[in-house]
């Protein structure tokens, strides 16, 4: 068994000579989905232990992540505004410019009370659910092909 500490410094070194541009962030991320808590909480943790079921659980992520697979589509979810979006391959990931289309939606409809909005292609349902989370009186509508 290995501590949280060495556990993310092995894992960074792996990222980083798979090509992964932020190496330490992933390992973080990855290690905290494995543990069920936050980066911010894995230093104040660094001493912990890793159960086997933590380390064999992490291996597998690692490795995916390794091979490139979009960090998303490896934890099965992904932050986009307030939300956390269960992602996988069939849909894009959500990217940062796509905050930008709910923002001009959001000043569109700020005046309305309660305004119709019609997400046609929804993939993950990231544009419709910020709406729907950040103007409640919103109807919306979100259809996609599958």
């Amino acid at each position: 068994m290995t501590t949280v500490h060495a556990t993310l410094g092995r894992v960074a070194e792996r990222l980083g000579a798979a090509g992964c541009a932020t190496p330490r962030v992933e390992a973080e991320l990855l290690l905290g989905h494995v543990l069920g808590t936050t980066r911010a909480e894995l230093h104040g943790a660094s001493a912990r232990e890793l159960g086997e079921d933590d380390e064999r659980l992490l291996e597998i992520l690692v490795s995916r992540r390794e091979r490139r697979e979009p960090l998303a589509y490896v934890l099965g979810e992904w932050g986009f505004r307030r939300l956390s979006l269960r992602v996988d391959p069939r849909v894009l990931v959500p990217r940062p410019e796509t905050e930008i289309v709910v923002e001009r939606c959001l000043g569109l409809v700020r005046d309305c009370t309660r305004p119709r909005v019609l997400d046609v292609g929804t993939g993950s349902g990231a544009i419709a659910l910020a709406l729907a989370d950040e103007h409640r009186g919103a109807r919306i509508t979100a259809v996609d092909a599958s």
